[in-house]
């Protein structure tokens, strides 16, 4: 018995759209679908502050990123309040709170560094810094630190120079180091500390970051840096820190490592410094524009007494936000 033609259409249609299903089901397991990742373009949702690092391009310069910082990163002890500490954090715990850029003042004794603020002594060697580091880059391989090594104090007791004492700390685990004078891409400085050298040196060693000024907006050939610490008072610093990051999110160049240091103090009667009295006021502030910033590259923004809280609201600036 022949097959109504009604019925062979029918199903040769049928069969037609079941190919279809079949290679289309095919085709989706065959590629996994998950979201490609893109250049500062990822969700929120799975950051962590030890590893946020993780989650972006391998493509990134590190100058395009938006990255929490300290300043005077050990210094936690002082002699008289308010004037000295800048952090209630240890090296390890804003490691894991995600700050990714660390200044460190290290005074020459004895051909060793140890950790000083001006002349304070913060009776921590530069060998446990260190140490912490490269202990939580080889748990975190993905992560990329910057270091600023600035010298401190007066040397006493020495037989080289400061910069031969680095070398001899580099030497120990010279992988774990980038040490080029170029602000290199993320790929490149993964699971090393990446220096950034206020010292001077006699060869090239690490970002050159000698020509420091403190003006408030000073432009060097491989920096753009905020830095004016001593002020009248907390608002005045505020109004430098909002006009320097606004010229950071317009600059769309990456050839510069981008500098903003929340840090400053003022100075009572006596001519004592007084540290949190722009801290407490500067950080609020901060906080409050982090909640409403653009996701644009803002830099480097390094803080006294930083927060899990604010370092997490610093580096989310690098991904696209949830909708």
């Amino acid at each position: 018995m022949a097959i109504p033609l009604t019925i062979l259409l029918v199903k040769r249609f049928q069969f037609a759209v079941l190919t279809l299903i079949i290679s289309a089901t095919a085709s989706y397991y065959a590629e996994p679908q998950t979201p490609s990742k893109v250049d500062l373009d990822h969700g929120t949702t799975d950051l962590a502050n030890h590893s946020w690092m993780s989650q972006l391009s391998d493509r990134v310069s590190l100058a395009s990123l938006n990255i929490p910082g300290t300043h005077n990163s050990a210094a936690l002890l002082e002699p008289l309040p308010k004037t000295a500490k800048c952090q209630t954090l240890s090296i390890p715990e804003q490691l894991q709170a995600g700050v990714r850029f660390f200044d460190i003042r290290c005074r020459h004794e004895k051909d060793q560094f140890a950790i000083f603020h001006g002349l304070v002594d913060q009776h921590l060697a530069f060998d446990e810094v260190l140490n912490n580091m490269l202990v939580f880059l080889k748990r975190n391989t993905r992560e990329a630190l910057i270091l600023s090594i600035k010298e401190e104090h007066l040397p006493k007791a020495t037989t080289r120079s400061f910069s031969q004492t680095l070398q001899s700390y580099i030497d120990q685990n010279p992988l774990a180091w980038y040490t080029k004078n170029a602000i290199p891409q993320l790929n490149t400085a993964r699971g090393k500390i990446v220096l950034l050298r206020r010292f001077p040196s006699a060869k090239p060693m690490g970002i050159p970051a000698t020509d420091w000024q403190h003006d408030g907006f000073y432009q060097g050939a491989n920096l753009f840096i905020q830095d004016r610490f001593e002020i009248p008072n907390a608002l005045a610093k505020w109004e430098i820190v909002a006009r320097a990051l606004q010229h950071s999110i317009k600059d769309e160049s990456f050839d510069r490592l981008h500098l903003h240091f929340a840090s400053g103090y003022t100075k009572n009667g006596f001519g004592l410094p007084n540290i949190t009295q722009v801290s407490s006021s500067i950080n609020q502030k901060l906080a409050d524009y982090l909640r409403r910033a653009p996701h644009r590259r803002h830099g480097c923004l390094v803080l006294d007494f930083i927060t899990a809280d604010l370092a997490r609201a610093v580096y989310k600036l690098n991904f696209t936000p949830n909708k």
